[in-house]
């Protein structure tokens, strides 16, 4: 066996998550059914949250598994919070990973927003996603390898959005919320790590039609992201095989940000 072949089987050995268990929210379509795929390819028992519950037909057949839930709810609502909890209480394996991926993009410029459209955006992007993680913070403790939360934020929660002042605030807050669980709660083993997803080819993109073409010109092979190129670096932070990585940021951007 080469050094390569050893790296290789300890890689793969550390991917898989056979009974155990993982929450991603946001999970009916784009970035999250993408990632509720990638986790259940790898074994784990899913369970997938949305507040669309209408999209869970194609979401259950792509996951091609009947063990895996799926949960309608909406994260800003406490009671629909309580239904993923006991989702995962009765699913009879360890809580792994907490995959918070649900968000709104409001464009509206820092001059221009309402404190209802600012409040909208904070209470999805951000404060959900605290309080999500908040109470599913014993379970992820519990963990007998060490539990895992991973953040969708965005490339425009490192650099900034112009026009869209709640998303690129929010999805910086949730960076720094990222950055506040590790320091809080490594010593107990859990782990929080963050992606930063630039502009991805999903659903609801490319159903718009219309693409940015000025940024496709500072981009890696001159190409927006595919939702399972994102899913793929959530699937490894989420993972044993990313066992000492904690408080990280890591743009999945093609470049966007390192410009």
């Amino acid at each position: 066996m080469t050094v390569t072949d050893g790296v290789d089987a300890v890689l793969l050995e550390g991917m898989r998550f056979d009974g155990q268990g993982v929450v991603v929210t946001g999970a009916a379509a784009g970035i999250g059914a993408a990632t509720a795929r990638a986790f259940a390819e790898l074994g784990a028992y899913v369970i997938a949250v949305d507040r669309d519950g209408e999209r869970f037909p194609a979401l259950a057949e792509s996951l091609g598994d009947a063990r895996h839930t799926l949960v309608t709810a909406d994260v800003t609502c406490a009671g629909h919070i309580d239904r993923i909890v006991r989702a995962v209480a009765s699913s009879g394996v360890p809580l792994k990973t907490l995959v918070n991926n649900v968000g709104v993009n409001d464009k509206l410029a820092a001059s221009d927003t309402t404190r209802e459209r600012w409040h909208r955006a904070l209470d999805l992007n951000l404060s959900a996603n605290v309080f999500l993680t908040q109470a599913l913070l014993d379970p992820l403790l519990e963990c007998p390898t060490g539990g895992s939360v991973v953040n969708v934020s965005s490339a425009h929660g490192l650099v900034g959005m112009p026009g869209a002042a709640s998303y690129a605030t929010s999805k910086a807050g949730l960076i720094g919320f990222t950055k506040q669980l590790a320091a809080e709660h490594s010593a107990a083993g859990l782990r929080a790590n963050a992606v930063c997803p630039g502009l991805t080819l999903t659903e609801r993109i490319t159903e718009r039609g219309a693409l940015p073409e000025d940024q496709r010109d500072r981009l890696l092979g001159r190409r927006f992201a595919e939702p399972g190129e994102v899913a793929s670096c959530i699937a490894f932070l989420g993972s044993d095989a990313a066992s000492y990585l904690t408080g990280a940021v890591l743009p999945v951007d093609g470049g966007y940000t390192a410009r």
